[in-house]
């Protein structure tokens, strides 16, 4: 299963092709992840501003989509600055501010940040159908692709039975305040809807082989093509990536 590459791109987007964004994730997500210097940081958390900014997915959509991992990254590293380090700042009571602590806790957030917004900024703005036809292009095996855009219909279909099945209870009037008459009905919904889809994804199993699934040349072949300026903005990262390297080193 392919995806057509689209003929026109925003212009103010660094990198349009699939393969090339994965690529550029891939390898900021590594060098990111390296980092622990004041200045590597610093810059770090610039170029990730830039191409926010670049990508014109927006600061308002990248804070609503940083919010639970912002969250869960905060709880994390919340015991880090009073059980690590000797040097410290303030005492409430038994608890210690430590010095070094607030340091790596700093670091480890604003690392895990900048690297889900890289994440967002790529690949969250790639509809599904584009993401994954970029992963056969590096080479992702062509059973595997197919079985993910599979997947993510079938996702699709069970969220929307989802939603009738529980229209359908309202009407036929579930209950509502008692918690065990809410649970059990909600469980016999979820057990049928379970039982339904294994039997569709069994027709469309049997459906797949009779089209030929697997067969040799079944596939059609790669269509995607970069172009210059996503060739160029990759070369740019690249150069942005081993400058961070070639600081923290020298830190």
């Amino acid at each position: 299963m392919q995806v057509e590459r689209p003929t026109s791109r925003s212009p103010s987007r660094p990198i349009a092709d699939p393969r090339l964004r994965i690529v550029a994730v891939l390898m900021l997500a590594f060098c990111f992840s390296t980092l622990h210097g004041a200045l590597p940081l610093a810059l770090m958390l610039a170029l990730t501003l830039g191409l926010v900014h670049l990508s014109g997915a927006g600061f308002g959509r990248l804070m609503r989509s940083l919010r639970v991992p912002g969250l869960v990254v905060a709880a994390l590293v919340a015991l880090l600055p009073v059980t690590s380090g000797d040097t410290v700042l303030t005492a409430l009571g038994p608890i210690r501010l430590r010095a070094e602590g607030l340091e790596a806790a700093l670091g480890i957030a604003l690392r895990f940040l900048c690297i889900f917004a890289l994440v967002i900024v790529f690949l969250a703005t790639l509809p599904s159908p584009r993401l994954v036809a970029g992963l056969r292009g590096l080479g992702l095996p062509a059973l595997m692709i197919d079985m993910a855009l599979l997947t993510l219909r079938h996702i699709e279909d069970l969220r929307a039975d989802f939603a009738r099945r529980e229209v359908a209870m309202r009407l036929r009037g579930a209950p509502k305040g008692v918690w065990r008459g809410v649970f059990r009905a909600r469980g016999w919904m979820i057990a049928s809807l379970l039982l339904h889809s294994h039997a569709r994804s069994e027709r469309v199993w049997h459906a797949m082989i009779l089209r030929g699934h697997g067969a040799p040349g079944a596939a059609p072949p790669d269509t995607l093509t970069a172009s210059r300026g996503d060739k160029a903005w990759l070369a740019v990262l690249i150069a942005a990536a081993a400058l961070l390297f070639t600081l923290e080193a020298l830190s």
